[in-house]
């Protein structure tokens, strides 16, 4: 069934909210060579510096570790800030939190004290449960949905750092919403709900006219109009990235006998993806038989048109044409 914005907002679970004291963005080996590994496979943490001593590192000899690392770095700023990454590496209680960004998600972990050393001489620490990639409620953490600010992190050219955004992050994971946020999913929400009852105060030429407007605004190319005898706006469209056609009905007012025989008859039509049936004014069974719509065949109600045309930026000529 079709969503808007302002309905994917989803309740938080019982589960507790992280506490940590401190979070750290690391990332997992050169180009990201061991990310797959660690993330998917191995439930770990992974560290390189294989020139410096593993025994000098778990006795917390940090002053001999960075007399190792001046003649290889050559400058002491560097071999300060390479000393201090593997310090954390090493001495990050369970109550850090850890990130990194795999694919499209921003992963997160808390991670076990003990320290595994490798026959390549690379280090490891096993993750408490294992990587995460979605908040407490189980929605995804997208690169999509993150703010800038902490995404910038992946261009950080050394190993561990920490993260300057940490509250925002913590919120991240722990499903809270911004104040902000609320308020203007809020107000979105009300403008949709203002937008659907203007909807259907339209002419059915404007409806039809508004339909066609959210397919071209939606990057949808009208190639032709079939059925052109009919009071309807009946649309043959073409996807420009993937080339795949769409048919579109539009119906001032239907029922569900009348869903139901057109869907029957595009059954028969070749050469389309998916049909999309709108309708100005369903009928109360038709309203009822939202939920049993096919992915393949597809029924618009005013409600869906409000939200889409928000989303497109239709709402000023939607108020312009019922005022």
């Amino acid at each position: 069934m079709f969503r808007g914005f302002s309905e994917t907002v989803k309740i938080m679970s019982t589960a507790e909210k992280i506490k940590p004291h401190k979070a750290l963005y690391i990332k997992l080996g050169l180009s990201g060579e061991w990310e797959n590994e660690c993330i998917t496979r191995d439930q770990t943490l992974r560290l390189g510096y294989r020139e410096v001593p593993h025994d000098l590192c778990i006795n917390g000899m940090w002053d001999d570790v960075l007399e190792e690392l001046k003649p290889i770095r050559k400058d002491i700023g560097t071999a300060t800030r390479d000393k201090n990454q593997i310090q954390n590496f090493y001495e990050a209680d369970e109550s850090v939190l850890w990130l990194t960004f795999f694919g499209d998600r921003l992963y997160w972990c808390f991670a076990r004290p003990q320290i595994t050393y490798l026959s390549d001489k690379t280090k490891t620490r096993r993750v408490i449960g294992k990587w995460r990639s979605t908040d407490l409620s189980g929605k995804p953490l997208e690169k999509s949905r993150l703010s800038g600010r902490l995404l910038s992190m992946q261009g950080f050219r050394g190993t561990i750092c920490s993260v300057k955004e940490f509250e925002y992050l913590v919120q991240k994971i722990n499903g809270k919403v911004l104040k902000a946020n609320e308020e203007a999913t809020d107000a979105l929400s009300i403008l949709e709900d203002k937008i659907e009852v203007l909807i259907r105060s339209l002419h059915w030429k404007d409806f039809e006219i508004l339909v066609d407007l959210i397919f071209r605004q939606a990057g949808w190319q009208r190639v032709g109009t079939l059925g052109g005898t009919e009071k309807t706006l009946d649309l043959d469209l073409l996807s420009p990235i993937t080339s795949e056609r769409y048919a579109v009905q539009v119906k001032s007012k239907a029922s569900l006998a009348q869903f139901k025989d057109y869907q029957q008859r595009f059954e028969d039509m070749l050469g389309y993806r998916r049909s999309y049936f709108v309708v100005h004014s369903p009928s109360k069974d038709l309203i009822q038989a939202e939920d049993q719509i096919s992915d393949d065949f597809q029924l618009w109600l005013p409600k869906q048109l409000a939200v889409l045309a928000v989303k497109y930026g239709l709402a000023d000529w939607i108020i312009g044409k019922a005022a």
